[in-house]
């Protein structure tokens, strides 16, 4: 397995020709076609405002969406020009969420950016929602730093749900061509999950080389605090994990894995759902 078919989610905000370089590494490693999305938001209003706005201030906006649009598409084309990879441009209009998770269903990994509180052009929930509708692993890249989408050193997440499971499958291309994998066990204590010893045996079977380690914590709200001192501790320029385990709601109210390492990341996480 190889990911032949890579999107990419382009917009105005900062991080930007930073996705793109990360969906071009992977193209060019597994020698795959980068599709450059970039998405129009609606301009239509509801409820009283839509009085208080002219057509000459639709138009104004509409002029400036489509001046990014531009932008982002000489940007696209520019950064493809270097490189031999197969591309397409694909500008379209509609609510980012599923216009992103849509374009995912046709694509091997998804590339979209951590929400970023000070950027105006971060689409705050995107990555999140993306992650649940994909259908298959999204890449999400943070929003401060600077990575390689071939990380050298890779975490892996594991707690033995389906998530996790999912999430590991997505990620054999990348896991296979990393010098060292290190997969996490987390038991949170409730008997259920298993440490990662039988996962890394399973690896091995598909030429992953691993070290398996061991972490327990009292509950799942802790588990990301884990995460990120592990990463920093080893080293890991790439984590793999399963996405909202639980209830989406139920993270949102109580707090939750998914929602901690997406706020918090300092590496670039793939996640599957």
């Amino acid at each position: 397995m190889a990911y032949k078919d890579i999107v990419v989610h382009l917009a105005p905000d900062a991080r930007s020709s930073a996705r793109l370089d990360a969906a071009v590494e992977l193209a060019e490693r597994h020698e795959g076609k980068v599709t450059g999305l970039y998405v129009l938001p609606r301009l239509a209003m509801t409820g009283y405002a839509s009085f208080e706005l002219s057509p000459e201030v639709y138009k104004r906006l509409d002029t400036e969406q489509r001046a990014h649009a531009e932008e982002a598409d000489r940007g696209f084309a520019a950064r493809m020009a270097k490189s031999a990879a197969p591309s397409e441009w694909r500008l379209m209009t509609g609510e980012p969420v599923d216009v992103v998770s849509t374009n995912a269903h046709y694509a091997d990994i998804t590339i979209v950016g951590q929400a970023d509180p000070d950027d105006g052009y971060s689409v705050g929930a995107l990555a999140d929602s993306v992650v649940l509708g994909a259908g298959g692993p999204v890449l999400v890249w943070p929003y401060a730093g600077t990575f390689s989408a071939n990380a050298a050193t890779i975490m892996v997440a594991w707690n033995g749900t389906r998530e996790a499971k999912r999430a590991l499958t997505d990620a054999l291309p990348l896991l296979k061509q990393a010098d060292n994998v290190i997969v996490l066990g987390i038991d949170t204590g409730d008997g259920k999950h298993i440490p990662g010893a039988e996962v890394s045996a399973h690896l091995a079977r598909h030429g992953v080389r691993t070290e398996a380690r061991h972490a327990t914590t009292s509950s799942d709200i802790h588990a990301g605090d884990v995460l990120l001192s592990e990463i920093s501790d080893h080293g890991a320029g790439l984590l793999v994990m399963g996405g909202y385990g639980h209830h989406r709601m139920r993270e949102l109210l109580l707090g939750g894995v998914t929602r901690d390492i997406l706020r918090q990341m300092t590496v670039p996480v793939l996640m599957s759902h």
